[in-house]
């Protein structure tokens, strides 16, 4: 919390310093006003009952002007306080949107904790920020907090402790903001599903098939269960913050009525003027307020400075994916990659891959074969970096995979993936972002790819904006959202690895043809020009069967490597695979 609010004055500083200050300025200033307003009343009321103007009149105008300054003053700390928190907000927003854009791995999206991380400050760092910067009212308290143990210690040494009557319940707001951040988080996972389904119940794709099995009120059920389970947990939550409250502030009130007529009794027995008893009740109010004010400020402010730490939790994980490694990315492979007693699980759950031995030689063409859940595309995920492995390690021509910056290796690997993206931008730009150093350098790659036939049946070619994210974009058919992503994939001229993981699914049999038969021209070109290598996944053995290397995969493991021919004279798994193939096509 320490460091959160550290990095919340940092930001403040660094962005509007002046306003920052004025904001100091004027709380402080603020939390003046209650106690002259206090003392002005003790010393109207000393004048009235003593016939004295010379305490009337100064006593009223101390009243007047701090009462007018108390209402004028938060006002304007109010509006300083969310001038602030947006102006800084927005450039933390910023910071988000980056960090988030270029996190160099994956591992984030797989893992529910951290998505949630995430999740809880993408977009957010102006509310962030307008909630952390109502950490100032507390500050106020604490100013006026020690004027007013003054003045009570002037009527009666016991009055100064009755601020310390707030004390219980500041500790039961304080635990109840715990509960609350706890259970944002255990509901959060259910509220994502809900918001998921919710989704799915407006995607084209999938409201076909929930129209059409007529399952939309099924997965309304989950989506309501999920629902109800969140708000029944921060119900929950809520609750304990009621009772925390109430009996704070029957304690509160108790040590108050307390005061008063501890108060009260000094000035019958002369021990203190009457306005004393004034100035013990006025600041007894104001203790309830200014519990209430502190009470709403450590609900939000908390709020935001947990936001802020999950701002600085994605920035530490930046920072440590971003710094790993120095050593350069090798220009051309002449070993290859190497994969030595390779795990790997997600989470705590039981290893996806274990006991990966392989070498992925300099220029060959590598198919990954095995059936669904086989750890395929976690294989592929670990060569291209996105992933670490839990242990073992991966190297490119006996240089650790770690020792290079990952940034660096991402520049030289290309890949197509069957779960494609569909960017909404201009169908030139879909391609182009393969390679952003060459954007507007396409014509190859579109060709290569497909994409030219698509951007030719465009009414405004590589022009039109794609998709309906934006209201003025045009829906393509999957096959042709299937030839903008092989294209890009092609953007890459010289890349050290290139992952082709079903890049065909969509595709009708003459563009699939097409489209590998590029591939292959591609893959000859990359070995000529980097030694790159070329890993193929796919369900199809008739694209299969050419590779240079053929690894089947099972339940984790690699259970044969070898050429088609090899593997067939083993009559192992491969072949095996292979007939049941072959003979689904007779």
């Amino acid at each position: 919390m320490v460091a959160d609010l550290r990095l919340v004055v940092n930001l403040c500083r660094r962005y509007m310093p002046r306003a920052s200050l004025w904001l100091l300025l004027l709380t402080c200033a603020t939390a003046l006003a209650p106690s002259t307003l206090a003392l002005g009343m003790q010393s109207m009321l000393d004048g009235v009952l003593t016939h004295s103007l010379a305490k009337v009149w100064p006593g009223v105008v101390e009243t007047a002007v701090s009462g007018a300054f108390m209402v004028a003053g938060r006002r304007v700390v109010a509006v300083q306080q969310t001038i602030v928190g947006q102006t800084v907000g927005t450039h933390l927003d910023r910071k988000i949107l980056n960090l988030c854009a270029t996190l160099p791995g994956t591992a984030h999206v797989d893992d529910p904790a951290a998505l949630y991380r995430v999740e809880q400050v993408r977009g957010l760092g102006v509310r962030a920020m307008i909630l952390s910067v109502q950490a100032v009212t507390i500050m106020r308290a604490l100013v006026w907090l020690v004027f007013a143990v003054i003045m009570l210690g002037t009527v009666h040494p016991l009055l100064a402790l009755l601020p310390a009557a707030a004390l219980p319940s500041l500790v039961l707001v304080r635990s109840s903001a715990r509960s609350l951040a706890e259970a944002r988080q255990q509901s959060a996972e259910h509220h994502r599903a809900a918001q998921h389904l919710l989704v799915e119940f407006l995607t084209p794709a999938s409201a076909k098939e929930l129209r059409g099995g007529r399952s939309g009120g099924y997965l309304r059920e989950i989506a309501r269960q999920r629902r109800e389970s969140a708000v029944a947990q921060m119900a929950r939550a809520q609750r304990r913050v009621m009772i925390g409250t109430l009996v704070g502030a029957v304690a509160l009130t108790v040590s108050c009525t307390a005061a008063l007529l501890f108060a009260a009794h000094l000035a019958a027995s002369h021990a203190a003027s009457p306005g004393s008893v004034l100035l013990v009740l006025t600041i007894g109010g104001q203790l309830r307020a200014q519990c209430a004010d502190v009470f709403d400020s450590l609900r939000m402010s908390a709020r935001g400075l947990e936001m802020i730490g999950h701002y600085r939790w994605l920035a530490a994980l930046h920072r440590e994916s971003a710094s790993k490694g120095g050593s350069p990315v090798p220009t051309t492979l002449t070993t290859g990659i190497e994969l030595r007693d390779v795990v790997f699980r997600y989470g705590s759950a039981e290893p996806t891959l274990e006991g990966i031995d392989l070498l992925l030689p300099a220029g060959a063409t590598v198919a990954l074969v095995g059936l669904h859940g086989s750890g395929k595309s976690t294989l592929v995920k670990l060569l291209l970096g996105m992933v670490q492995p839990t242990s073992g390690r991966i190297t490119v021509d006996g240089v650790p995979l770690d020792d290079f910056r990952r940034e660096q290796w991402c520049a030289r690997t290309t890949a197509a993936f069957q779960d494609f993206s569909r960017f909404p931008l201009l169908a030139g730009e879909d391609v182009g972002v393969g390679d952003l150093s060459r954007l507007t350098d396409i014509d190859d790659a579109a060709r290569r790819g497909g994409a030219e036939a698509v951007f030719n049946s465009l009414p405004h070619g590589r022009h039109t904006r794609l998709g309906t994210a934006f209201g003025d974009g045009v829906g393509l058919s999957g096959g042709q959202w299937q030839k903008i992503a092989a294209s890009r994939a092609f953007m890459r001229t010289d890349p050290l690895l290139a992952v082709l993981d079903e890049p065909t699914a969509a595709l009708d049999a003459d563009s699939e043809r097409q489209v590998y038969h590029q591939y292959n021209e591609a893959a000859r070109t990359w070995r000529t020009a980097s030694g790159g290598i070329t890993v193929l996944v796919s369900h199809r053995f008739a694209t299969v069967r050419a590779a240079d290397l053929i690894v089947v995969l099972a339940n984790g493991h690699i259970v044969e490597t070898g050429s088609h021919r090899q593997l067939m004279a083993r009559n192992g798994r491969y072949a095996e695979l292979y007939r049941l193939q072959e003979a689904a096509y007779r």
